[in-house]
């Protein structure tokens, strides 16, 4: 995998410091950065987006539900939650450039 925000995705799912879906809900504020995919509906897009503009979560919507399904060897993935402080600050160095927070397409 050449990209290294993706590359760095799968090491926080090795290092079990991801969640996935409907628990991000549950334990928004343990999150600290958040993947929503391209791809997914428009309520799903607006609900997680709201939730990571009131805590403050920084919010990435740039890969779709299969790149980001393969960065982290699970299928039908729309949104991610990243747990740990340090791969949050890592994702934000990877992407300061070039990306978008809590922007779609």
């Amino acid at each position: 995998m050449k990209d290294k925000t993706l590359s760095l995705l799968g090491l926080a799912r090795r290092a079990n410091k991801i969640i996935f879906g409907e628990v991000i809900l549950e334990r928004i504020r343990t999150v600290k950065f958040m993947f929503i995919a391209s791809d997914a509906s428009e309520k799903t897009k607006e609900r997680y987006l709201k939730k990571c503009s009131y805590y403050g979560i920084p919010c990435l919507t740039v890969y779709d539900s299969d790149t980001l399904a393969l960065a982290i060897g699970r299928n039908n993935t729309k949104t991610i939650g990243i747990t740990d402080e340090g791969f949050a600050k890592g994702f934000i160095k990877e992407i300061e450039g070039g990306c978008n927070y809590g922007e779609t397409d």
